[in-house]
């Protein structure tokens, strides 16, 4: 599968339900009658200071006497959502699924289930794709550096190949996956680079988050329940809660009121299409593996408020044509196009890569393009320009401010977009030397 039919099917998915679930969900954040503060609530083992012995001991309590995968799929599919993410693992190494890894798992705990099997197999059934979460943290295995208070952690070698194996696991037996959503963790670049290869070859057509880091992304993922703060040019999500506070369940949270959260979190999903990002919400389900009511009703909430008003891709332009009724235009003020950087941890730099202007012209000419910038250049860069979809390279020369693109070129009567870049993939391209730049068009 290339790369555009990749990003185009998971844009289409929108609008998913990210599920956090695990061994923290039996305590709810509260340990013998304390209720734990600190943090959220999915890290109250690391939070909380708690026995680790006595955390695991929870996987003979976990019976999930409630836990309805059937049910979750079509709550989500009710609520106007296209995929699902389940946490397979989370920081604390618990697996949700069958793994001949460990027996730190679901399958080998009270309920005996393969948590990850039954609602990769409901969502089929609903007609929804899946997704999952995996932790490069793993406070569990005896090799894996111990619990910080940042879980910016290096990956040793032991540790690497516990992570190929389990995700080796995942990608070939659970169908066709959407996203992979890797989580916290400081891997090194080979150590990113072998799970996108692993990827690659198991599941082609799977989106990666940028917790992958190094830049071995295919979405940007937004820091938590944020917004992109600049106009981007790549593939990006916004992973969100229903409470800010926790993504765990947390049996003392201040759930608020259901039409105020509901209304909120609409709107959210709506200006978060609009701009062109996928929404990934997230509930927490509880120790019983049921959907806590008060959530439920809220995605049922916005899936009566989609229902009336559905989401839709802003595809208007932000840049407004100008008139091109003279000799020469020059065109000074672009709309800036950013990518990110996936290399630093929860950094989300943003790397101006791209300029873009619109003109509007009348009638049929030919024109001639050229460069301009208002002091020689620094540097030299080579880059791709591009009018109405055609593309071409140049170089920009070191201590020149001004240079031709292209003579010769018809335009007929219309509207028409002029693009420069770094040369690559979007979420590859090195910064523009200069975002000042600009371009003088001339009629001939």
């Amino acid at each position: 599968m290339d790369t555009t039919q990749r990003i185009n099917e998971w844009l289409h998915l929108e609008f998913g339900l990210f599920i956090h679930f695990g061994l923290y969900s039996l305590l709810g954040g509260v340990y013998n009658g304390e209720i734990i503060r600190r943090g959220y609530s999915e890290q109250i083992l690391s939070h909380g200071y708690l026995s680790q012995t006595d955390y695991e001991r929870l996987a003979t309590r976990f019976a999930l006497p409630s836990f309805d995968a059937r049910h979750i799929a079509r709550t989500a599919k009710a609520a106007g959502m296209r995929y699902v993410v389940i946490t397979t693992k989370h920081h604390d190494g618990f697996c949700l699924f069958d793994t001949a890894t460990t027996d730190y798992k679901s399958t080998n705990s009270a309920c005996k289930i393969d948590i990850v099997r039954q609602l990769s197999e409901a969502c089929r059934a609903e007609g929804l794709a899946f997704g999952l979460y995996y932790s490069w943290i793993d406070w569990h295995f005896p090799e894996a550096l111990p619990i910080s208070s940042h879980n910016s952690d290096a990956i040793p070698p032991a540790h690497q190949r516990l992570t190929i194996a389990q995700l080796t696991e995942l990608l070939t037996n659970y169908g066709p996956i959407c996203e992979l959503w890797m989580d916290m963790g400081a891997p090194t670049p080979e150590q990113s680079q072998e799970v996108k290869a692993l990827t690659r070859r198991l599941q082609p057509q799977c989106m990666i988050n940028g917790r992958i880091w190094n830049d071995e992304q295919d979405f940007l993922t937004m820091g938590d329940n944020q917004l992109p703060t600049v106009a981007l040019n790549c593939p990006w999500q916004t992973p969100a809660s229903i409470y800010k506070e926790t993504w765990g369940y947390r049996s003392w949270q201040e759930r608020g009121d259901r039409e105020e959260k509901v209304k909120e979190l609409s709107q959210t999903a709506r200006s978060v299409v609009a701009q062109g990002g996928n929404y990934l919400l997230n509930i927490g389900l509880m120790g019983d593996g049921a959907i806590e009511p008060f959530e439920e009703q809220v995605l049922l909430g916005i899936g009566a408020e989609l229902k009336s008003q559905p989401l839709s891709r802003n595809t208007a332009s932000e840049v407004q044509p100008i008139p091109f009724d003279r000799a020469h235009l020059l065109l000074d003020t672009p709309q800036v196009l950013h990518r990110y950087t996936g290399g630093e941890y929860y950094s989300y730099r943003p790397i101006a890569t791209t300029l873009v202007w619109t003109i509007e012209t009348e009638e049929e000419t030919t024109v001639s393009i050229a460069w301009e910038t208002s002091v020689a250049l620094e540097s030299q860069q080579k880059i791709c320009f591009e009018i109405d979809g055609d593309s071409y390279y140049a170089s920009l020369q070191k201590g020149r401010s001004s240079d031709p693109l292209i003579s010769g070129y018809p335009l007929t009567a219309g509207v028409h977009t002029i693009t420069i870049h770094t040369v690559g993939a979007p979420l590859e391209r090195e910064a523009l030397i200069d975002e000042n730049l600009a371009v003088r068009v001339k009629k001939e």
